[in-house]
């Protein structure tokens, strides 16, 4: 049963995806195209089967009442004003589903009440069948079954009865189950009882199961093996018809006069032979392409390859440890050297390989956010449209789930405080919708998400005040920077709004969105002009695992310092060294000024090395800045797999912001990793 759950769950959570996308892009074109209630009801008839094979009885009722609606609408055409609704209903039944779900992974039961629901979503139904809304089959031309070009002296008609097992539940959608796995191959189909979603066809297919009729130029077998395959069938009965049971099923006459022109009949024939032959073609194409698909894809476990990241952490420590081993470098083994390179050369490649399989794209995080946007537009009457760029980007599995509640919290205060209800945006010149953009782009070895509005921006001087009221600015006004005034927003507790709401007003969104995007070693950065909006830059590692470093050493002590960070290491020339009016230091750079932090002073490390010109700078970059640390000697580069601090030290000490993690060196000391963005702050 746990692995079926887990097979459940996840089909059931790409599905919820799919239908709320679905759901967002019909709400938005206030239309449903035939194809988008045909993938709807898909969907919805997908989850409620499987849901009820799990005995999740609440979830298979809810979908199995919003897929009847949706049944309906694959026949009939809705008023323009009906739209709405649906989409409302669509979006209350998934927020349902979603939360039932929820309970589902926490091991919990699924236990949530939505009669209330299924009953508003079966007074719609009732309302819109009772409303004699013209059915698409009938504003085309009718067509009666006589019409059919039907081949009957080539095609054969079927007869199946079919009888489920006792308590397998859901027996009516199993049975529709079976209509839709042989309807591609069939000309016409009639099944009783008629309706088979009806509560007392539910009833009597139970009871005494329910009776096929088919039309088809498929031979006999292959419409047999598709039925077969169907689960839970106790009995199954399966016959070819006679030509007069066919008249009396379908309606069908022979009878062909001898007027008939015969160049005709045979014209009609070749059409139709045509049409069969376009459609068995169109099933061995769609055929060729489940069987390539199944055989390119599969889904694999996380925590396996959790396991496997890990396994592969470790054989980058032992790689290092016996290459670098301090017996064996004394050696001239030039063989062993030889292996090592190999031995390097396949430890990067299954290292690259192992973290290619964790990258997913950013898109499914972004599309989450077209629904926050969706329902604050709604709550608090303000008319938004969300840009995604670049949702193709991927990261890291692990950094991307620890990204969507930064997100959520950014794209909430963009709506809430950033943008002007439409009013206010009419009188200012722009355009009564406001535009939120969330894009993402890699940099590196490092991700850039950047989300921004085109609202009001951030009030500086509203800022400031707010920032000296809680004491969190010391100096004067005047010289608080852009930088110090808008990054006061993630402050803990501070919240420029005095009413507070559902969505904003308590000062706890923000913070909490800084601290997830710093404990991932990410960076924020805010921007902001009035009346133009505000822009949130978040730089993320692709990889939380394993990093490519540079390993220096201050005193006897070792740290490892992200390659990707550094643009340069030099031996400092005295003379270009300076002091500035507040005595910090700096060097002169190729025409540029960089500040200088000094590793010995900063973690109080004795060391004999503390003139400049007998050390290394090396000169780094982060989202903001550019400066130079101060270090003994460089001793190489070295593969970091990037390990936390250990909970005693965190624990003790806190959050040390100028250090993300720690690292295992191939001689089994313990190396620190420098926080470049800390490090600067």
């Amino acid at each position: 049963m746990n692995d079926m759950l887990d097979i459940y769950i996840y089909e059931n959570e790409q599905l919820l995806e799919k239908l709320e996308s679905l759901f967002l892009v019909c709400e938005k074109n206030e239309s449903f195209s035939s194809e988008q209630v045909a993938d709807i009801f898909r969907i919805l008839h997908t989850i409620k089967g499987s849901s009820a094979m799990m005995n999740f009885d609440n979830i298979a009722n809810l979908s199995h009442s919003l897929e009847d609606l949706f049944d309906y609408l694959r026949e009939n055409e809705i008023r323009e004003e009906d739209h709405q609704q649906v989409c409302d209903y669509g979006f209350q039944a998934l927020d349902i589903i979603n939360a039932e779900m929820v309970k589902i992974q926490n091991n919990d039961l699924p236990d949530g009440n939505a009669d209330s629901l299924i009953n508003e979503i079966k007074e719609l139904h009732t309302i819109l069948t009772n409303r004699k809304t013209p059915s698409l089959t009938e504003v085309n031309t009718s067509i009666s079954q006589a019409d059919i070009p039907f081949p009957y002296e080539d095609g054969h008609c079927y007869k199946a009865t079919i009888r489920f097992q006792n308590d397998c539940k859901m027996e009516s959608i199993r049975a529709l189950g079976v209509v839709k796995a042989v309807e591609t191959l069939c000309y016409n189909i009639i099944t009783l009882p008629k309706d088979l979603l009806e509560e007392s066809s539910s009833n009597e297919i139970a009871l005494n199961g329910f009776t096929l009729y088919m039309l088809s130029a498929e031979p006999k077998d292959e419409l047999l093996n598709i039925i077969q395959k169907t689960f839970f069938i106790e009995d199954l009965e399966f016959e070819e018809l006679d030509e007069s049971e066919v008249s009396n099923v379908f309606n069908i006459s022979k009878t062909v006069t001898e007027e008939t022109n015969t160049e005709d009949a045979t014209a009609e024939k070749e059409t139709s032979d045509k049409v069969v032959a376009e459609k068995t073609a169109q099933k061995t194409i769609a055929a060729d392409h489940m069987n390539t698909h199944k055989q390119s894809f599969m889904s694999v476990n996380l925590n396996k390859l959790d396991s496997l990241m890990d396994i592969v952490g470790e054989i980058v420590i032992a790689e290092s440890t016996v290459t670098k081993n301090p017996e064996l470098t004394k050696l001239q083994l030039e063989s062993f050297e030889k292996t090592t390179r190999q031995l390097h050369k396949l430890t990067d490649e299954l290292q690259d390989l192992v973290m290619s399989l964790r990258m997913v794209p950013v898109s499914g995080i972004f599309r989450k956010m077209e629904r926050i946007v969706r329902d604050m537009s709604s709550k608090i009457n303000k008319k938004a449209e969300l840009i995604i760029v670049g949702e193709d980007t991927e990261l890291d599995k692990n950094v991307l789930d620890n990204l969507a509640d930064p997100l959520m919290h950014i794209i909430r205060n963009s709506m809430d405080h950033g943008l002007e209800p439409a009013e206010e945006r009419i009188s200012k010149g722009k355009n009564p919708v406001g535009e939120i953009r969330l894009e993402a782009r890699n940099a590196g070895g490092n991700v850039t998400i950047l989300a921004s509005d085109d609202g009001r921006g951030l009030n500086k001087e509203k800022l400031i005040e707010k920032g000296i009221q809680k004491g969190l600015i010391k100096k004067p006004k005047s010289e608080v920077s852009d930088s110090e005034a808008y990054s006061l927003i993630f402050s803990p507790g501070f919240s420029t709004k005095t009413d507070v709401t559902e969505f904003s007003g308590r000062g706890v969104g923000m913070d909490v969105a800084l601290e997830n995007i710093k404990r991932m070693g990410g960076s924020v950065f805010v921007d902001s002009k009035p009346d133009e909006g505000m822009r949130v830059q978040i730089r993320i590692p692709l990889t939380l695992a394993i990093i490519d470093g540079m390993q220096v050493s201050v005193g006897d002590q070792s740290y490892i310092i992200p390659v990707l960070a550094i643009k340069q290491c030099f031996k400092p020339n005295k003379k270009d060294l300076f002091f500035d009016t507040n005595g910090n230091e700096n060097i002169y750079i190729r025409g540029n000024c960089y500040p200088i932090v000094r590793l010995y002073k900063l973690f109080d490390i004795d060391t004999a090395i503390t003139e400049c010109e007998n050390g290394i700078l090396i000169l780094v970059e982060n989202e903001s800045e550019t400066y130079c640390i101060f270090v003994d000697n460089l001793v190489g580069e070295q593969q970091a797999v990037v390990k936390p601090i250990p909970l005693y030290i965190s624990k003790t000490l806190g959050h040390i912001k100028s250090i993300t993690g720690c690292t295992i060196l191939g001689d089994g000391s313990i190396s620190l990793i420098v926080d470049i963005n800390g490090l600067s702050r």
